[in-house]
């Protein structure tokens, strides 16, 4: 399941994110699957466990991430909008979809503005006083947040995204033949994780 969402990436020329991405899911898995029988203390079992969680979570992190870079939001809802999902489930989607990549490019805009002014993540000021990253990252970004909400919010009543309003949509969507490759190929792999004795019997056959 992580090969499609990384095959997918690769075509999005995301060499790099998809290269890091993999190295960390395939050191968290074959690392969990070969130290979990250890006991070695509360710290190793700690880092046992943050394996384990990376290891389930990454899969579903890089499908969300390739859905928010290579989807539009007016993509979106006329693809929900086919499937006939209700606009109470796609409306709050839509809105996310659109938070996240605003709040990164917050982020790092002001990561810029305090390099500017002389404050970096690792310096001899932050490490002295770590409690500072609080208040010269963290801060500014909680403010950004309620206001990047608001924003978002006031667009969305804006262009009249409303449970009961029907859009228009001048995107043209549809299932296509690697769509269905896509879908038999996540579905067989459901179906080889859920039987694996019906698999095997198969093959052996």
């Amino acid at each position: 399941m992580f090969a499609v969402p990384a095959i997918l990436l690769l075509f999005e020329r995301k060499w790099r994110f998809v290269l890091a991405f993999f190295s960390v899911y395939l050191v968290s898995v074959f690392g969990f699957e070969y130290l979990k029988t250890i006991e070695a203390g509360l710290a190793f079992s700690l880092v046992v466990s943050t394996m384990m969680i990376v290891s389930h979570m990454m899969p579903i992190t890089i499908v969300l991430y390739y859905v928010m870079m290579s989807t539009k939001v007016n993509e979106f809802l006329a693809a929900m909008a086919r499937m006939h999902v209700p606009n109470k489930v796609t409306i709050p989607l839509a809105v996310m979809a659109r938070f996240f990549p605003t709040v990164f490019d917050e982020a790092h805009a002001i990561g810029n503005a305090m390099r500017m002014r002389g404050i970096r993540l690792f310096s001899l000021r932050t490490l002295a006083n770590p409690f500072s990253i609080l208040e010269y990252r963290l801060v500014p970004l909680l403010v950004s947040v309620t206001k990047i909400s608001d924003e978002l919010s006031i667009a969305a009543v804006t262009r009249g995204l409303s449970p009961e309003t029907k859009r228009t949509c001048v995107a043209n969507v549809g299932f296509r033949v690697q769509d269905l490759i896509v879908f038999v190929y996540c579905l067989l792999v459901v179906v080889c994780y859920v039987f694996p004795g019906l698999t095997g019997n198969l093959l052996a056959r």
